[in-house]
């Protein structure tokens, strides 16, 4: 491999789909890339701290860190924001919900966006090619979904995301200001929001994680 290629980082849990993309890529004539994989989140963290990267090509479910602090692709995208400022994030995922697709468009501006039944391997390409360029690649999903600014003007940010992930693995909400940096009545404001955002009307946290699985959120 060129050691001097265009610095890439796969980050996707299935080897073969990883390894498909590797190939697809390796087909582009006069572009070389320098290929690194990480199958989760812990890796995606080292590799991301260790080096800097030029283009991320990022699913966003993936294994949570054994800390759980990066609990999903989101987290990542916003790890690789803060490390790698200038590197082109373009998110391949299976993931179509409409508000967290809004929510990671607001959160992390990724330069590409598709969703995998979306494309074939020549969309791969050239969307690879335009983010290269200093251009953005939604696929028809992505771009039919940005074109409204919001879902009755809510959006779920990284936060939020973290309450609906420890309340589903049990917490109690006055325990979740152990796992996140904001006061017990900043949580209970942001409960409120995703109460109306997943139209529940019950406090149960149960009927909140299910409402928020419902809509893939979680």
């Amino acid at each position: 491999m060129d050691k001097n290629g265009i610095k890439l980082l796969i980050i996707e849990d299935h080897n073969i789909i990883a390894q498909a993309y590797k190939r697809i890529l390796s087909s582009l004539p006069n572009i070389n890339f320098n290929i690194e994989f990480a199958k989760n989140c812990d890796e995606a963290v080292v590799k991301i701290q260790r080096k800097k990267t030029q283009i991320v090509i990022l699913d966003l479910q993936l294994p949570i860190s054994k800390n759980e602090r990066f609990i999903c692709g989101e987290d990542i995208g916003l790890l690789i924001r803060k490390e790698s400022p200038d590197a082109k994030i373009l998110i391949l995922t299976s993931v179509t919900d409409q508000a967290r697709i809004l929510s990671i468009i607001d959160e992390i501006n990724p330069e590409g966006f598709m969703i995998k039944s979306d494309i074939e391997s020549t969309d791969l390409i050239t969307a690879v090619k335009q983010v290269l360029n200093g251009q953005k690649y939604y696929s028809k999903t992505i771009d039919s979904y940005s074109n409204n600014a919001t879902i009755n003007g809510i959006t779920i940010d990284d936060f939020d995301r973290q309450i609906l992930y420890h309340l589903s693995m049990g917490e109690k909400t006055k325990d979740l200001t152990k796992h996140i940096p904001l006061s017990t009545r900043a949580i209970e404001v942001r409960k409120t929001k995703l109460k109306t955002l997943l139209d529940t009307e019950s406090d149960a946290n149960f009927n909140l994680v299910k409402g928020a699985k419902k809509l893939g959120l979680i």
